[in-house]
């Protein structure tokens, strides 16, 4: 009788062993497929990353905030002249009449306003304008002048045609 004891006993705890074995390797196996596929994103993630970082430098080299040079230019300025300062005085010839706009098309479906402005450096800048319905580009050379006021001459623009 003790006998049986022992050996249900020991094959009780036999299947309970075997369980676990089978269990802890599921898991094992399951984690490590997990890991594997964290390091692939992970992999992918630092080449999305490098892929970006590289267009951001490559966005930011014709930009007066990361151009020294230009920067110096303005060093003789008794105030900070920075792609801020060009854009806001950009901004406002949105605010003026028509005479005192930068954009040299009449009027269409509405009034020219610019959109979006990107500072090249200390002489140009390139700026899109649009009236909800047409839309254009144009480059501005501009000049601060040591009074903190900005002037502004269009080089070349366009109107993009419609459809």
């Amino acid at each position: 009788m003790k006998k049986n004891i022992f050996i249900y006993l020991f094959s009780f705890v036999a299947l309970i062993l075997i369980f676990q074995i089978v269990n802890s390797n599921k898991i094992m196996l399951d984690q490590q497929d997990r890991l594997e596929k964290k390091q692939t994103l992970i992999t992918n993630l630092k080449d999305s990353l490098k892929v970006e970082k590289r267009r951001f430098f490559d966005n930011v080299y014709f930009s007066l905030d990361s151009n020294e040079e230009a920067i110096g230019y303005f060093d003789d300025l008794d105030f900070r002249v920075n792609s801020s300062f060009i854009q806001e005085a950009v901004y406002e010839t949105n605010l003026l009449g028509p005479k005192g706009s930068l954009v040299p098309y009449a009027e269409i479906g509405g009034k020219f306003l610019i959109n979006k402005v990107k500072v090249l450096n200390q002489k140009w800048l390139i700026a899109d304008f649009s009236d909800g319905t047409f839309w254009g580009e144009l480059m501005v050379q501009y000049q601060v002048k040591s009074s903190g006021e900005v002037t502004f001459d269009v080089i070349n623009h366009f109107l993009y045609p419609t459809n």
